[in-house]
């Protein structure tokens, strides 16, 4: 092998190797930027998930106003036919001549 061989060589080689830091350069940033990205995405799902569980609390709370007034019509209906109850037991005693 001949002098100018050797340095075409050793050129071509000093070529690659420039090549190939740029090319592992890139491929870090990348990493880098991979990694930001996964650790942002376990944020969102912590906050996700809490957010998932502040609105599961809120559903049972809507449901428990959703179902106030409906109590409160069954106990006045209810309240009602007993106050019918006793006027028709009372109309019947009086009629009776037993009040």
């Amino acid at each position: 092998m001949t002098n100018e061989e050797i340095i075409k060589q050793i050129t071509e080689i000093e070529q690659r190797a420039r090549s190939n830091t740029k090319r592992i350069d890139k491929l870090e940033q990348t990493t880098t930027a991979l990694s930001e990205l996964a650790t942002a995405v376990k944020v969102m799902v912590t906050k996700q998930n809490y957010i998932a569980d502040k609105v599961d609390g809120l559903d049972e709370k809507v449901s428990e106003l959703e179902g106030k007034p409906g109590k409160r019509w069954e106990t006045l209906a209810e309240k009602l036919i007993w106050l019918l109850a006793a006027a028709v037991v009372g109309y019947a005693l009086s009629r009776a001549g037993l009040a």
